[in-house]
């Protein structure tokens, strides 16, 4: 079974969105097409989940070093780019015009730093993005374009959840485990966004791209509940080494994709833009308060699995350590507040969609895997998640 996704307008020109699986569940909250997350919602998309999961093939060793492979070539860019190679205030005086004269969309652009942000757009690499969107679509002929950027969402979202650590910490330390690079994932999100224009069929040598993309960024992730999803270092210029929490960055590839799917069905009546974009912008704020609640689950779920590998560490170790990683307010605070009674495993399974079980699972392999050994402790908690949402291990291995 597909994801079933379709975006509709009506005469009011509010998107209205109808979709299965983590997007349904929980954009249908927000525009009130669907019911609360999880129960019956996780359900509902395990199969879409799965049937996504398909499209990446082996996913661990040699996919997830080839995803690094290509964040590395794109975030080794240096220094500086010259102006005449990259006119970056050109680019944002251009993306400010696209959203017209709303005020918090403008703010949420002028708050991006575009130090990190223009580079990386630069070094897209526009013939490996185009033939990724080009196999999905042969792959799924009779799919729309939201669909096709559902499935690579997904793709990313595992991408990302297995990317290397951060040298920086002790090996052993919970807080290492929690935390993916960010230069390589923000790279990896810059691409999401071009290979999003690309299956609404824009061309992606044209220069709007460019300016196209800080306004996505602007829209999904430049506001201020972006600061709760962990994702601050967006408005700064991050240090070498910086580290993302993982489910944070999870956080971004959904907020983005949404975003850019956003974005692209409203381009397509350019007379109506400026307008649709207000209610964009305000229903991304809304979308990433509901993604930060699941946030906080797989972060509840990270520490069992951290402390399966580690049995002599305690519920109290892993937040003293946890302190030290760049993980969101929201699930520290969540975290804190069950440090003297754990929430099962299985109660917040219940509670997780199944979009995000796709990047938990990945970093749960990726944790298990730290020392070489799996502990049966640590396939228990794999094979929990595995159960619950019909996932094959071996497909992530």
């Amino acid at each position: 079974m597909e994801s079933s996704i379709v975006i509709t307008k009506p005469t009011d020109n509010k998107l209205t969105v109808q979709k299965s699986s983590f997007l349904g569940s929980l954009l249908g909250a927000v525009t009130g097409t669907a019911g609360a997350v999880g129960g019956a919602a996780v359900q509902a998309g395990q199969a879409a989940t799965g049937a996504a999961i398909g499209i990446s093939g082996t996913i661990g060793g040699a996919a997830v070093q080839a995803g690094q492979a290509v964040a590395g070539a794109a975030v080794g860019i240096g220094g500086a780019i010259g102006g005449a190679a990259f006119q970056a205030t050109q680019i944002v005086g251009q993306a400010l015009a696209i959203v017209g004269n709303n005020p918090q969309l403008q703010a949420a652009i002028k708050s991006l730093n575009q130090d990190w942000l223009n580079p990386l757009i630069e070094q897209v690499d526009l013939v490996k993005a185009e033939a990724a969107v080009r196999k999905l679509q042969q792959e799924h002929p009779n799919q729309q374009p939201v669909q096709i950027a559902h499935h690579l969402m997904l793709e990313k979202a595992v991408l990302v959840g297995g990317t290397g650590l951060a040298s920086s910490f002790v090996p052993g330390q919970a807080a290492a485990m929690f935390v993916v690079d960010w230069a390589a994932t923000s790279a990896l999100s810059v691409e999401l966004v071009y290979q999003i224009a690309a299956a609404y069929g824009m061309d992606l040598k044209d220069c709007d791209r460019r300016a196209e993309a800080v306004a996505i960024f602007g829209l999904g992730v430049g506001g201020k509940t972006a600061i709760k999803a962990g994702l601050g270092l967006l408005r700064n210029l991050p240090v070498a080494g910086a580290v993302i929490g993982a489910s944070s960055n999870a956080v971004m590839i959904y907020a983005l994709g949404y975003a850019a799917c956003q974005f692209y069905e409203a381009k397509q009546n350019p007379l109506t833009l400026e307008a649709t974009l207000v209610d964009a912008q305000l229903e991304s704020e809304q979308y990433l308060e509901a993604a930060i609640s699941q946030e906080k689950i797989m972060d509840q779920i990270l520490v069992h699995i951290v402390l399966a590998g580690n049995p002599d560490k305690s519920w109290k170790d892993i937040l003293l350590e946890l302190q030290a990683a760049n993980l969101s307010p929201a699930s520290i605070d969540a975290i804190t507040a069950n440090i003297k009674s754990l929430p099962s495993l299985e109660t917040l399974l219940e509670q997780l969609n199944s979009d995000f079980a796709v990047p938990l699972l990945a970093q749960c392999q990726k944790i298990a895997h730290l020392d070489g050994v799996i502990t049966p402790a640590e396939a228990k908690v794999i094979g929990s998640i595995n159960k619950k949402f019909n996932y094959d291990i071996a497909a992530i291995k």
